[in-house]
C-alpha cells in the first residue's frame, strides 16, 4: 500500500487546496492527516467559530479526495468539543474517518492514532496528558504558574471573557479555566493524568505490524528538534518509551513545524522502528508558502518527503523564525 501523510495546516486553505494536486500526482491508497486542523485561536477563539471554518474549508476538500481510505486526527490546537462532534459525524474512511486516541485494522496493519500530546507550556489542555516518564523539570514547574483551559462539553449560560496566561481570550461560556494544575477539578484532572505511555500501551498492546500516527513525536529524534543552534529537543518521553517497549514498525508525527529545517532530515530510528516527521507548517509566515507531505510504501518500508510551492496567501499567521 501507498500512504500519503501530512499535518499542521492550522486552517491554511492554501495547504488544503493543494492536496487535490498532490493526490493526483502520487495516487495513494490511504491518506493520513496527523493533527492540528484549526486556525489560530487568537482569531477563531471559540469551538463554534473553529468548527464553522473547518466545515467550510477543510472537510469538503478531504471528503472529495479520490483516495480509498482517509483518516484525520486533531492535535493540540484543536478544541476537543468539536473533535468529538467530528468523530461522531465522520466515520466512513471512504469519505473521512476522524480518529482520536484509537486504533483500527487496515489489511495486515494495526493503525494507532494518538492525537493527545504531552503536557506543555500552552494553556489549552484539551488534548494534553502527563508524561509518565517526564524528566523535564522546567516543563513540570510550569504547572504552578500557567492557566489550564478545557473546552466545556456543553456551553454555559454565563458569558465572560478572561485572559489566560498565554494572553489569549477565553469565554467562560465555552471554557473552564483554572489558575494552575493544582486547581483542576474532575473530570479534567483524570483526563490529564491518563499518561501518554498508558494510552499507547492500550492501543498498541501485543498487536503485530503496528504503525503509529502520533501528533507528538518521540523525544530525541529528528522529529522533535526545535533548535539546531542549541541542539534542543522537545518531544515526548512517553512516546519514545512506548516505541522502545512495543517496537511498532513506524511512527509518523507532526507538531514540531521546524523539525526538518533544524535537523536536516525527516527520517530517524529508535532501535528497529522508523521515525518520520512531516516538518510541515501552515501557520509560520516565513515557511508556510510550501507544503510538505510524506509518501510511504508499506512493502518496501521506504518513504520520501515531497515539498510543493504554494501561490496564495493566508491571513492568520505567526511571525516566528527558527534557527
Amino acid at each position: 500500500m501507498k500512504f500519503l501523510v501530512t499535518s499542521d495546516f492550522h486552517g491554511n486553505h492554501e495547504h488544503v487546496n493543494e492536496l487535490q494536486q498532490i493526490v493526483a500526482i502520487h495516487k495513494p491508497d490511504a491518506f493520513f492527516y496527523v493533527g492540528d486542523l484549526s486556525p489560530g485561536r487568537w482569531i477563531f477563539d471559540t469551538p463554534e467559530s473553529a468548527s464553522e471554518y473547518l466545515e467550510t474549508v477543510f472537510f469538503p476538500v478531504i471528503r472529495a479526495l479520490p483516495v480509498k481510505h482517509k483518516y484525520v486526527m486533531p492535535g493540540n490546537t484543536d478544541f476537543i468539543t468539536i473533535s468529538k462532534a467530528f468523530q461522531e459525524k465522520y466515520q466512513d474512511p471512504a469519505e473521512c474517518k476522524f480518529m482520536m486516541d484509537s486504533s483500527l485494522q487496515l489489511e495486515q496493519f494495526n493503525l494507532v492514532f494518538l492525537s493527545t500530546v504531552d503536557y506543555s507550556t500552552h494553556c489549552l489542555k484539551d488534548t494534553e496528558a502527563i508524561n509518565k516518564f517526564e524528566t523535564n523539570i522546567v516543563r513540570l514547574n510550569q504547572s504552578y504558574k500557567e492557566s489550564h483551559v478545557f473546552s466545556r462539553d456543553t456551553p454555559s449560560e454565563t458569558s465572560k471573557v478572561i485572559v489566560g496566561s498565554d494572553s489569549l481570550r477565553y469565554d467562560l461560556k465555552y471554557f473552564e479555566v483554572f489558575p494552575n494544575y493544582h486547581a483542576i477539578t474532575e473530570p479534567y484532572k483524570s483526563r490529564l493524568n491518563y499518561s501518554i505511555y498508558d494510552r499507547l500501551k492500550n492501543l498498541i498492546g501485543c498487536k503485530p505490524s503496528t504503525i503509529v500516527f502520533s501528533h507528538s513525536p518521540p523525544f530525541d529524534t529528528c522529529a522533535d528538534m526545535v533548535s539546531r543552534k542549541n541542539n534542543q529537543h522537545c518531544g515526548s518521553m512517553d512516546v519514545r518509551k512506548a516505541v522502545e517497549d512495543f517496537q511498532p514498525l513506524a511512527v509518523f508525527s507532526g507538531h514540531i513545524h521546524q523539525s526538518v529545517f533544524c535537523s536536516g532530515k525527516f527520517r530517524d530510528k529508535i532501535n528497529e522502528t522508523d521515525i518520520f516527521t512531516t516538518g510541515n507548517t501552515g501557520i509560520d509566515e516565513k515557511y508556510m508558502n510550501k507544503i510538505a507531505v510524506l509518501v510511504y510504501d508499506t512493502e518496501t518500508k521506504e518513504a520520501e518527503r515531497f515539498v510543493y510551492d504554494l501561490k496564495g496567501e493566508f491571513a492568520y499567521t505567526l511571525d516566528r523564525i527558527y534557527e
